[in-house]
């Protein structure tokens, strides 16, 4: 979904699962995008934030014209002792429906290494020789990656589905293949935002994540955005999850946001919650204002 405005975004997320619990998930990602150029054309990035105010407002996401977006990610996925890193390099293109809705499609590429870490493996029988023979020595596997993506969007509406694992590799071992798999993992995501007051603005999401042989998740909940700039959320999954969100353009062009997951019913027993932080940073043009001021000097002497 990159590149639905016309700035520069890099944003870098810290997440922690099942806090209190040991081995729980753990993930750090960077993430970055931008629309670009090709041939003679001028420059695609918009002037934003010039005045680099704080509390400033977000980009607004831009429609009408054909768009090329590239963008990048690294990933690191910890959960007990399986440890998943990702590299991977994407391009886009958004393409306008009509004036006011652009839809696009997206493909991205690249490296995972799947490695179990001999440290934190804890075996029922100590002396498991098919452990030893298959896994005790080789625990890792390089494989190719790839995701793709469709969205359909304009400053108030945003429906995306994507797929990732498209490859659905096989895990394999020292040469052993195991007979399991890199499972597709597919969403599906809709969002609108509503005006409700001067300057008020709130947003449902709805969210549906699938996998191969795993029951579905929906999230549902709502943001609640002032001045496009500062926001809360909260949103209810149905398997057993609360999650609440604040957020915040900061100074000039970063944003902050801090997200809390709640485990309820029968998983809140194993003391579950979940931190996650977010820190991005949105770049635009410049304006020049030493050449406005010229130009202005000049036809005015004209």
């Amino acid at each position: 979904a990159g590149g639905m405005t016309s700035t520069l975004n890099i944003e870098a997320t810290s997440r922690t699962q099942w806090l209190g619990y040991g081995g729980g998930p753990r993930t750090m990602a960077i993430v970055g995008n931008s629309p670009v150029r090709f041939g003679k054309e001028k420059s695609v990035l918009q002037e934003y934030n010039v005045e680099g105010k704080a509390f400033y407002k977000s980009p607004e996401r831009t429609t009408g014209s054909v768009k090329h977006i590239l963008g990048g990610m690294a990933i690191s996925d910890v959960i007990g002792p399986f440890n998943k890193t990702s590299v991977q390099a994407s391009y886009s293109i958004h393409l306008p429906l009509i004036k006011s809705i652009n839809i696009g499609a997206g493909l991205s590429v690249g490296w995972s290494n799947f490695r179990i870490n001999q440290d934190r493996v804890v075996l029922y029988q100590a002396d498991d020789a098919s452990y030893a023979q298959f896994l005790g020595s080789t625990s890792s596997q390089n494989i190719a990656n790839a995701n793709a993506g469709l969205v359909f969007y304009n400053e108030e509406l945003f429906i995306g589905i994507s797929t990732s694992q498209i490859l659905r590799n096989t895990a394999t071992f020292g040469g052993i293949e195991t007979g399991s798999n890199y499972n597709r993992h597919y969403y599906f995501m809709a969002k609108y935002a509503f005006g409700v007051a001067d300057k008020f603005q709130i947003e449902p999401t709805a969210v549906l994540k699938l996998a191969e042989n795993s029951p579905a998740s929906l999230d549902v909940g709502a943001r609640f955005i002032f001045n496009k700039s500062v926001w809360a959320g909260i949103q209810f999954r149905t398997t057993n999850a609360l999650t609440f969100q604040l957020g915040a353009n900061l100074i000039k062009n970063f944003y902050l946001t801090y997200g809390y997951e709640q485990g309820i019913g029968a998983i809140q027993l194993a003391g579950n919650s979940t931190h996650e932080i977010q820190l991005g940073f949105y770049l635009g043009n410049n304006r020049n204002i030493k050449k406005e001021l010229k130009n202005k000097e000049e036809k005015t002497e004209e």
